[in-house]
């Protein structure tokens, strides 16, 4: 299987943001709060907070999008209004679906600040491969690209799973 690893360009935000839907369907955090027709919605908004920051990343095979990164890294830029605005906008087509759901998911998630380490280091938000090509390299050649600039500037990366499978691979 040959993978291709490059960033996610805004015009397949809304693809990546259905793959990332496909890929935690059975995320027992997020699903809890929202239900499957909201997951899209909720991983376009996070595409969109996270663009500026310039490490949000796809991986093709065949041309066809199979897995998406996104990470935030240890001194992000300061995001452009019209970026500001995007995001907001999106936030809100979510939280006009599931008001006070999505309110606390993405107030959880802001919670989730506390444990990360107080040294600079990048976080990965999310990193979803196609369920039927998972176990296949996907996501270890999407990791590849931040995990090199991490190892380069000896910088530590962060990230919360509830899948206890994925320890090991982390």
């Amino acid at each position: 299987m040959q993978i291709n690893v490059e960033p996610l360009a805004r015009p397949d935000a809304s693809h990546a943001s259905q793959l990332l839907s496909r890929a935690f369907a059975e995320d027992p955090i997020i699903t809890h709060y929202l239900s499957n027709s909201a997951l899209p919605a909720f991983f376009r908004a996070v595409l969109e907070e996270m663009f500026p920051a310039g490490h949000v990343y796809a991986a093709r095979c065949d041309g066809n999008l199979v897995g998406v990164a996104a990470w935030m890294p240890p001194d992000p830029p300061d995001p452009d209004p019209a970026d500001q605005v995007a995001a907001e906008r999106h936030k809100q087509v979510l939280e006009s679906m599931l008001p006070q759901e999505s309110r606390q998911l993405f107030a959880g998630f802001a919670a989730l600040g506390q444990f990360h380490p107080s040294n600079p280091h990048w976080y990965l938000a999310f990193i979803g491969i196609e369920p039927s090509i998972q176990s296949r390299g996907v996501g270890q050649a999407l990791l590849a690209p931040v995990l090199k600039i991490a190892d380069d500037s000896r910088a530590f990366c962060y990230l919360e799973t509830p899948f206890p499978q994925t320890h090991a691979f982390y």
